[in-house]
């Protein structure tokens, strides 16, 4: 090889050295996942039993993926009684502490579509490197307050509207107005999950967990440096 190709073939190496360098160094991207969890008195019992065990094994799960390239990120954002309020702040699944969910009054779903909007568009919590997030909506009966335009400005927004969004319906008692509002949540194309027993809680929400790991796994996998990168 001539001098100024080998100079020139020095020269790819340290840019490519340097790119592998530079993202090595950069914190992992976040993927936030946030549910929200109906917590209305209809949830009383061994509804909320199980679903606090469910949210906790899917935290557990969460906690135990471990990639320098992506982690992720989980918020709870709990409703019933007169409001929705963040149950879990958004931080690393390794660092959530989780409390348990208590049961009370009303189903306020409107209220935590604002507070997830609300969420979405802090860009300290959900910076622009995010990876797009997920929504996970649990609930077993109809919303008792507005929700349709808190929806459709939480689909309005940049991250809305990008993320996976998933409804798991609990009980058999559920209206068809109830499902509806779940499918009109959910990501178009994707299926309400409907738990119509309790027991199969647990199983949706390893549905849950198993779908947002292997998209983790997908958007960290490895790959060559390319020459165009380096332009």
């Amino acid at each position: 090889m001539a001098p100024e190709n080998l100079t020139a073939y020095g020269s790819t190496l340290d840019a490519e050295q340097q790119v592998l360098a530079n993202q090595s160094r950069r914190p992992p991207r976040p993927m936030p996942v946030i549910v929200l969890a109906d917590i209305s008195g209809s949830m009383d019992g061994e509804k909320i039993h199980v679903l606090n065990r469910s949210i906790r094994s899917m935290l557990h799960a969460f906690a135990a993926e471990d990639s320098a390239r992506g982690e992720i990120h989980v918020a709870v954002i709990a409703f019933g009684g007169d409001e929705a309020v963040v149950h879990q702040p958004l931080v690393r699944a390794s660092q959530a502490q989780w409390t348990e969910l208590t049961p009370r009054g009303r189903t306020p779903m409107g209220g935590a579509f604002d507070l997830a909007r609300t969420l979405l568009d802090d860009q300290t919590a959900v910076p622009k490197r995010a990876f797009p997030p997920t929504l996970v909506l649990v609930s077993d009966g109809l919303p008792t307050d507005d929700w349709q335009g808190p929806l459709a400005a939480l689909l309005g927004t940049r991250w809305g509207a990008r993320a996976l969004r998933l409804a798991i319906g609990i009980g058999v008692d559920r209206t068809s107005e109830a499902d509806e509002v779940l499918t009109q949540f959910s990501t178009p194309g994707t299926d309400v999950l409907r738990s119509d027993q309790v027991h199969e809680i647990p199983a949706q929400f390893r549905w849950v967990t198993a779908t947002v790991t292997e998209q983790l796994h997908q958007r960290t996998a490895p790959r060559a440096v390319r020459l165009e990168d380096l332009d």
